[in-house]
């Protein structure tokens, strides 16, 4: 739905209607308030104003960002978004043919011109001509609009598909594109950020502070069960109240936890290189590998959705390869260990309980997959760590919501597909969380459920993709995270 410059907007009409629209609000909100406190009445007024802007959302805005412009703290006059069509959008490569406004968001429709389509009539793939043209058009726009000396501290663009486009309406920035969402450019306040750590209400403090508690307690759970069928170390903590083995365990106990801060170490490192801002990571525990790893909030938008794959990628990507390193090292130093005594001792179901890592015991120590699966077998603790490292890195690139996998099959083909995709995976693990095939699918469903489901912020740039480089490589990881939680044959998950 196209609307030229001169007509109506959502959040107040443009033209003399304006001031009235605008007096007869302010009154309707000022004269409802009869608290004579004035915290009172400021919260009242931001509860009004917020829940005004959210019924009259227009249908232009994206889901991902009406939240953002719901709660922003200022407003735009109409003058300033005249002049990101005439200061910034002319003379650009993209021409402006029409656009709508409200007090806190814009849109600009349009298509590139000719002398930009021309420039990039040499590669034979429209579509790498589309993306190609439309990426540079969009960072000479936002180039021009940081040099501005009176809009770059009051707007942000972001370039977004076209909310309203349908396929039987076609058109947008480059006419034989009919199969994709044209690209809009979207404006909103500068002040509009993601949530900031300052932000965050007591209550979600503390629920953070009580999930890395919990993790500890899991985690060296999770390695005194390691030993657990160890009968030196059974009979001398539990029968003789011998604490002194106990340290056998510290291994495991802290080499889960580096595992799980090499995973956010790998995100942090790729935010620096992208300059973006990350949150405190909140621990998460887990009943059967100690620790499901953290939950990492984005706190500023990211520049595109490369930076958004790359930084996803990079945690489990590195914990991951680890981790397979860490379980054949540990199934190589188990078949030529001599010392047995010290060991942890595990259940060789637990070595079956995985297609991936029972495929490499029957490669690096086939011995093991021969005994029936109730009987205790001698491991290495390299192993126990590498099995937590790989669960952990498995249920994290899930293609699900605001995870890892989430936020990389978000880049990787988009928000609408991967709206979809996300759905579809959240409705196999509810199938398999009520099968009852795997422990680690239901408490790790129910965390997603509860806090990971919803999708990300959206990044600046939502439209340039980032390859088939990065998207095959995430296909690849993903296979390998299905192998790491599916049972291998004749074991249990």
């Amino acid at each position: 739905m196209a609307k030229s410059n001169n007509k109506s907007g959502f959040f107040g009409s443009r033209g003399e209607s304006d001031d009235d629209l605008d007096n007869l609000t302010r009154t309707s909100i000022e004269g409802d308030i009869s608290s004579n406190n004035p915290n009172d009445n400021d919260k009242k007024h931001r509860r009004e104003k917020l829940m005004r802007r959210l019924i009259e959302t227009p249908p232009w805005l994206p889901s991902s960002l009406s939240p953002f412009a719901a709660t922003s703290p200022t407003e735009v006059s109409v003058e300033t978004w005249k002049m990101i069509k005439t200061e910034i959008l002319a003379e650009s490569g993209f021409t402006c043919t029409s656009w709508d406004a409200t007090q806190v968001a814009a849109v600009y429709r349009g298509r590139l011109t000719r002398t930009m389509k021309a420039s990039n009539t040499s590669n034979d793939d429209d579509d790498e001509i589309s993306n190609n043209s439309i990426t540079k058009v969009f960072n000479n726009l936002r180039a021009k609009l940081d040099n501005h000396p009176q809009l770059a501290s009051k707007v942000q663009l972001f370039m977004v598909d076209d909310n309203e486009w349908r396929p039987s309406r076609g058109g947008g920035w480059i006419d034989s594109e009919e199969s994709r969402p044209p690209p809009v450019i979207i404006a909103l306040p500068k002040e509009v950020v993601p949530e900031q750590e300052s932000e965050r209400s007591l209550s979600t403090k503390s629920l953070a502070a009580l999930s890395t508690m919990l993790t500890l307690f899991t985690t060296l759970a999770y390695a005194l069960s390691s030993f657990a069928l160890n009968p030196i170390f059974f009979n001398a903590v539990v029968k003789e109240n011998d604490v002194t083995p106990v340290p056998l365990c510290l291994p495991i106990f802290f080499g889960v936890l580096s595992m799980s801060a090499l995973h956010e170490l790998g995100h942090h490192v790729a935010a620096k290189k992208y300059n973006v801002k990350l949150g405190s990571s909140v621990p998460l525990p887990s009943l059967q590998v100690g620790t499901f790893g953290s939950i990492t909030p984005i706190r500023s938008f990211l520049s595109s959705r490369t930076a958004l794959f790359d930084i996803a990628i990079s945690g489990p990507g590195i914990s991951m390869l680890v981790s397979l390193v860490l379980v054949v090292v540990g199934l190589s130093m188990t078949i030529t260990a001599k010392a047995f005594a010290s060991l942890p001792m595990i259940p060789a179901a637990v070595v079956k309980s995985s297609f991936l890592i029972g495929s490499i015991a029957s490669v690096v120590a086939p011995k093991i997959m021969m005994v029936p699966l109730s009987q205790p077998i001698p491991i290495h603790p390299l192993f126990m760590i590498g099995l937590a490292g790989l669960v952990m890195s498995a249920v994290n690139l899930l293609p699900i919501g605001r995870l890892d996998g989430g936020r990389a099959s978000m880049a990787a083909w988009g928000r609408r597909q991967s709206s979809l995709i996300s759905f579809l995976s959240l409705m196999l693990l509810a199938v398999c969380s009520f099968s009852g095939v795997s422990g680690v699918v239901i408490f790790w469903g129910a965390i997603v459920v509860m806090t990971q489901r919803m999708p990300d912020i959206p990044t600046v740039d939502e439209v340039t993709g980032v390859g088939n480089l990065r998207a095959n490589g995430y296909l690849g990881l993903l296979l390998l995270s299905l192998l790491t939680l599916a049972p291998f044959p004749g074991g249990v998950n």
